[in-house]
């Protein structure tokens, strides 16, 4: 099948390419036909090679196609009604594949979940009941899914074609800047917020599943299936380490202890992503994966002032709470943790321009666009908290407001207007308090 396309010897092109064509499904009967007229006449070259290059130059193949054509390997390039172009992609869960629809003539994302999990009966039960959740799923900072099927002992989903690259491959050329990390972070965030209101929690957030597009929205990949592993009785640390690697490093201590999680785990997870993302090492390390796992249950992340010592307060702080060792110490929601991300990189320390009012002859100040993908925000990307003497624009903690005394509104009206009047005002009641004090003092000698 398409899983195992990796070609283990040099084999010699086939004797008759047409025939390994028509056998692959890749092309349709009517162009076979053609191609081979088009042979006979001399248009076509005969020599399957050369062939092969003329059908991918004229845009009939894949240089994909072609490859697996030219090895004598047909199978595996038709999966259902969807025909595999070129292979993107390959992880623990399984590959992945950019394919194209034959009927409704749209290209997708196939994602054929690997034979050793797909075995599972176990997993199989599980994988149908996430896909009605996923199916659900419908957010900008999100993948959608189309479809999801078995066929024979082939599990695989069918998601929107994004073009972009994943974090963990822009990791690659080298640590995100933070400004840019908080606002891909912050629309991670929103798109966890929706997939947990209907019910599902990622379980496996990682850098290679935030996907960037070109426009520099983010996408959630991989929902519905990060309980696959867990529904897999093999899937342990002590016998697929390399499977546990690509989510160690990311995963929050209550899942790494087999415990029941909420979308606080994400949060957990996407905290450890963008510490990596930033600095290029990981927040909890060690010499191995199990080395790196008992840090995160017995000990704090490494400070990032470690590695970035002008990190700002204020953005350490939303970090900070992300990566709580404790749940009940992170944000509350997916929603809330989106709302501090953003405010970090969009301080509103002064009035909005709405709420202040244009002088007359002013010209307006113009519209501000949000971040691809976020829900509108009055204020523009900017670098993180320049001043760290601004207060956070998000609460971080659970910390009630206090309203000030009745007595105490005039004078925070009055500083807001003059400072300077202020401190005469004070200075006037200080001067009348002592006078009152030497006056009461003199009647009660």
């Amino acid at each position: 099948m398409a899983t195992s396309d990796r070609p283990k010897s040099r084999e010699s092109p086939p004797a008759d390419l047409v025939a390994t064509i028509r056998a692959s499904g890749v092309l349709p009967e009517r162009l076979l036909d053609e191609i081979r007229a088009r042979m006979v006449r001399g248009e076509y070259p005969t020599e399957p090679s050369a062939l092969a290059e003329r059908l991918t130059r004229d845009g009939h193949l894949t240089q994909y196609q072609t490859r697996r054509l030219l090895a004598g390997k047909p199978h595996g390039m038709l999966v259902g009604r969807y025909i595999i172009l070129d292979r993107i992609g390959s992880g623990s869960m399984g590959r992945v594949y950019k394919a194209h629809h034959q009927m409704m003539d749209r290209v997708v994302a196939l994602k054929i979940i690997a034979p050793e999990i797909a075995s599972n009966e176990k997993v199989v039960a599980r994988f149908q009941r996430e896909m009605k959740l996923v199916g659900r799923l419908d957010h900008p900072n999100v993948v959608r899914a189309f479809d999801a099927d078995q066929i024979n002992k082939v599990l695989y989903i069918v998601m929107e074609y994004v073009p972009g690259q994943s974090l963990g491959d822009r990791l690659r050329q080298g640590p995100i800047p933070a400004p840019e990390m908080f606002e891909y972070a912050a629309q991670a965030a929103m798109g966890l917020a929706h997939a947990h209101s209907q019910g599902m929690v990622h379980r496996d957030i990682k850098p290679s599943n935030i996907l960037v597009t070109d426009d520099r929205r983010v996408k959630i990949l991989d929902l519905g299936l990060g309980v696959l592993m867990e529904a897999d009785d093999h899937a342990t640390f002590a016998t697929a380490d390399g499977i546990a690697v690509g989510t160690v490093d990311y995963m929050s201590p209550e899942q790494a202890l087999g415990r029941e999680v909420d979308g606080r785990s994400d949060l957990f997870s996407l905290g450890c992503a963008m510490f990596h993302l930033m600095t290029g090492k990981l927040a909890f390390p060690g010499d191995n994966p199990i080395d790196r796992l008992g840090r995160r249950l017995n000990s704090k992340p490494t400070p990032i002032t470690d590695h970035i010592p002008d990190f700002p307060s204020s953005a350490g702080r939303v970090l900070e709470k992300l990566m709580a060792l404790k749940p009940a110490d992170r944000f509350s929601s997916a929603a809330e943790a989106a709302e501090a991300l953003q405010a970090v990189i969009r301080p509103r320390s002064k009035p909005s321009p709405a709420a202040r009012p244009t002088p007359a002859g002013a010209a307006a100040e113009p519209s501000r666009k949000a971040a691809p993908g976020a829900e509108p925000i009055p204020a523009p990307l900017a670098a993180i908290a320049t001043s760290e003497s601004a207060p956070p624009a998000a609460p971080l903690a659970a910390i009630p407001a206090r309203p000030f005394p009745g007595w105490f509104a005039p004078l925070a009206r009055l500083a807001e207007r003059s400072p300077a009047a202020l401190l005469m005002a004070f200075a006037g009641a200080l001067a009348f308090t002592f006078g009152v004090g030497v006056g009461l003092g003199y009647l009660l000698k």
